[in-house]
């Protein structure tokens, strides 16, 4: 049986996965920092160090892709107090600027820490289970009236990613 306060843990987590994967899609990294505590680090496969040497190293390999796209599984996610557990299977698709596109199957392994009221992750290790080269481009591609992706302001859900940055620096205050 869950507490309240369990399904409140939850769905910080849950929240703070998808805005992770909603900024890094469009493009965002000053936002998807927010997911991280200051102190956290990262096992990004290609890179592993502190956080704020993961982001230095997401604008640098950033700038040579086109898009991605992480599409996240129902999270799994043992709490113990202020700890929590958890794993997550992603879908990820990367285009780089130049060459084919790659898709994996991939799990992140968290462990999430609650501190000044706010659950983030502390230390994250990326499980790479299977890749392969993306399908090609389709043989009749979709039409030009349909809405396209893309990173920062030009995005058909640019605001959404303005409300998570509005949301989270209002979360900031609160905790002070």
């Amino acid at each position: 049986m869950y507490l309240v306060e369990d399904l409140l843990a939850r769905a910080e987590i849950t929240d703070v996965l998808c805005r992770y994967a909603h900024a890094i899609d469009r493009g965002n990294r000053e936002l998807a920092r927010t997911c991280y505590h200051p102190d956290a680090t990262d096992d990004h496969g290609r890179f592993s160090g502190t956080v704020d040497e993961l982001f230095e190293f997401f604008r640098s390999y950033g700038a040579s892709l086109k898009s991605t796209y992480h599409f996240l599984g129902v999270p799994t996610i043992v709490r113990e107090g202020t700890r929590a557990e958890v794993e997550t299977y992603c879908l990820y698709r990367k285009q780089p600027i130049d060459g084919a596109a790659t898709f994996q199957g991939l799990r992140y392994v968290d462990v999430f820490e609650q501190r000044n009221g706010r659950w983030l992750v502390a230390s994250r290790t990326v499980v790479l289970d299977w890749e392969h080269a993306a399908p090609p481009d389709p043989a009749v591609p979709s039409p030009d009236s349909w809405r396209r992706g893309a990173r920062g302001d030009a995005d058909p859900a640019a605001a959404v990613t303005r409300a998570l940055a509005d949301v989270v620096g209002d979360r900031r205050a609160e905790s002070g």
